[in-house]
């Protein structure tokens, strides 16, 4: 067997090629690097975010905003009944199935880890006077802040319009390859600019493994925080050990492929989900959670706009950019590799039905989630300890004391562990399947070159157990974000162009595949008349 085949790259051209083995080498650098000097490592990824939140911050926050008013404009107007893969094309996958891989794949072990750490590190370091909701309690703020950063609107700034694009652009009317860079169709001719899509497929797929390197660190600290904090394990050596397991599910969910593989896993893990938000509702500050959870609500929805565009001017420190432009640059660094794969998954549906499965239902979804689990981490008896944790050794540590501490939780702890584990399977399927289709242009790629991808991945899952500081993970969103959020812009308006092109090119562009057959057999019937 030749190498070509071995990487699976027997079918690729040379360009396609140079994208395997320069990102490659990028991130096999990257992670050498983690593993031989885990220190210089976390000091340098650490500097770079906070150099970009400083300076940048108010940037994703601005971007936020537009992203937000664009691709909601854009799914009312009369380009949200457009139909991903052309007027004929029918669903792949049933309701649940389809609603499960768009959540699993978007969210992550991040419900979890920051549902547990966020509202509860807002508290103890809440925003700078004047405080941006008069009136509202520590903990009311925090989750309401909780629900801005991880509800609504972060579902729909940043996913949302590159599932438009790619799905319109790639799907409905047919542009160029499978790759991220064809969405620029619409804004730059490809041979204008040599060597552009090119650089711009290079940049994609960096940005989107620095996004799930990112998820990925962050679940296997999860991980061992909790089996060594719960069980009195031996964390590092345990979670490597999860890890190889997790690898060989993985590489068996690669050979069975996108329709058995990632969609099985997903809905295994959105039971489970429902499973332990059951359960914590049984065994947790019940009372004060669902007060709690309606009285954030309240806070959330009332000051919505302000606290989305709060940006602490003339403020000492960097509140706002540490929080709301931290999570916006790792929305954005996630969304080119979530969008795309959404818009896989979700050929035959609208681009209104789209913005449903991405956006409303997960939005209701990740609110109770994270009004039980904000209300569970907040309740009284439970915040200090997880606090005084959260101090001594990071948030993954919040996660394991909150389980420690709850009635019942090692119970809780071991469905957790399965969840968390559920979300690595799921992302590292997904995120494969669309890192290997990107860079060979292959709507379904080989299974040889998805596991190289896949190992690639895990090699970043476990360097993150060596870097010595939970922020050195987050830096590595941020990081990979900034050069690539013009591009979210560009890539909006490039859809809109292709849409509006296509519309007025084709008559019944956007009919239902059921009344279109349903015409046609009333024509038959007229014809045989």
């Amino acid at each position: 067997m030749n190498a070509g085949r071995l990487l699976g790259l027997e079918d690729a051209s040379r360009g396609e090629r140079a994208l395997f083995f320069v990102t490659m080498g990028v991130m096999l650098s990257l992670g050498t690097v983690g593993f031989l000097r885990p220190t210089a490592l976390s000091s340098a990824l650490t500097g770079a975010k906070n150099w970009i939140l400083v300076y940048f911050g108010w940037w994703f926050i601005l971007l936020g905003f537009v992203l937000l008013v664009a691709a909601t404009a854009f799914t009312a107007s009369r380009y949200g009944r457009i139909r991903i893969g052309g007027p004929d094309a029918e669903p792949e996958f049933d309701r649940f199935s389809w609603l499960s891989m768009v959540f699993t794949v978007g969210f992550g072990a991040s419900v979890l880890i920051w549902g547990v750490a966020e509202p509860v590190s807002i508290v103890q370091h809440p925003p700078p006077a004047p405080a941006p909701v008069q009136n509202a309690s520590a903990e009311s703020m925090a989750l309401a802040f909780m629900f801005i950063h991880e509800v609504f609107p972060g579902l729909a700034m940043w996913y949302l319009p590159v599932a438009i694009a790619f799905g319109i652009a790639v799907y409905t009317d047919g542009i160029g390859e499978y790759k991220i860079s064809s969405m620029l169709a619409g804004v730059v001719d490809k041979d204008r600019i040599p060597g552009l899509y090119w650089l711009v497929d290079l940049a994609a797929l960096i940005a989107t493994i620095g996004g799930i390197a990112t998820t990925l660190g962050f679940s296997a600290q999860t991980m061992s925080a909790i089996l060594g904090g719960v069980f009195g394990l031996e964390a590092r050596t345990l979670t490597y050990a999860v890890f190889a397991l997790i690898g060989l599910v993985f590489l068996g969910d690669v050979w069975l492929g996108l329709r058995k593989g990632i969609r099985n896993a997903a809905r295994a893990t959105v039971i489970l989900i429902g499973v332990a938000m059951a359960l914590l509702v049984v065994v947790g500050p019940t009372l004060y959670m669902l007060e709690l959870h309606l009285d954030a609500t309240g806070v959330w929805l009332s000051n919505l706009f302000r606290l989305s565009l709060y940006t602490a001017p003339g403020a000492e420190g960097n509140w706002a950019a540490n929080w709301t432009g931290f999570w916006w640059a790792w929305w954005a660094a996630w969304s080119i590799f979530v969008g795309s794969f959404v818009a896989r998954v979700s050929k035959g549906r609208t681009i209104r039905e789209l913005f449903g499965v991405l956006v409303l239902v997960p939005t209701l979804f990740t609110w109770i989630q994270h009004g039980l689990i904000g209300g569970w981490a907040l309740g009284p008896g439970y915040q200090a300890p997880i606090a005084e944790a959260m101090a001594a050794a990071g948030n993954p540590a919040a996660v394991a004391k909150a389980l420690e501490i709850t009635p019942y939780g090692t119970v809780l702890a071991v469905i957790c562990v399965f969840i968390i584990a559920g979300y690595i399977v799921t992302s590292l399927d997904s995120a494969v399947f669309m890192i290997s289709a990107i860079t060979l242009g292959d709507e379904n790629p080989n299974p040889r070159n998805r596991a190289w991808w896949g190992a690639l991945l895990a090699l970043f899952g476990m360097m993150s157990l060596e870097l010595e500081e939970f922020s050195a993970i987050e830096s590595l969103s941020v990081t990979m974000a900034l050069p690539f959020s013009l591009f979210l812009l560009l890539v909006l308006y490039g859809s809109y162009v292709v849409a509006r092109d296509y519309v007025r090119e084709n008559e019944t562009p956007i009919r239902d595949p059921r009344e279109r057959r349903q015409q046609t057999a009333s024509k038959s019937v007229s014809d045989d008349d």
